[in-house]
């Protein structure tokens, strides 16, 4: 039986800011909730370790991906910039629920890429 194919899982600087931006909200909790550390660290393992793994395997998971262009004018321009892309090269926008965040990721037939990341709780993707 042959193995899954495992297709490569590509992170974008815009999922890169969205992580950072919610290491540095649970940083500065720390001082009022001491177990955001925790939070944080769990995220970064899932990134880091359990996250590229499964995608690369099951790209499928998760849900399509229900975006809006309700959100702010970064939001909106990024997703008029994603229309004609996701047309020609078929890219399919999920997002998927991994411990308390959603990852929002478009899969192609080659590539997964990671796009964004929030808390469970937050509206929209940064």
């Amino acid at each position: 039986m042959n193995a899954p194919r495992r297709l490569p899982v590509v992170v974008t600087r815009r999922f890169e800011r969205a992580l950072e931006a919610i290491l540095d909200h649970y940083e500065c909790l720390q001082h009022l909730h001491p177990d955001a550390g925790s939070l944080a660290l769990r995220l970064i393992d899932l990134v880091e370790r359990d996250l590229p793994r499964i995608l690369a395997t099951h790209p499928g998971i998760g849900r399509p991906a229900q975006l809006c262009l309700t959100g702010s004018t970064a939001e909106r321009n990024w997703l008029l910039r994603l229309a004609p892309l996701s047309s020609r090269r078929r890219l399919q926008a999920r997002e998927w629920l991994l411990g308390e965040f959603w990852i929002l990721y478009y899969r192609t037939a080659s590539a997964v890429y990671l796009a964004s990341v929030r808390h469970e709780r937050e509206a929209d993707y940064h």
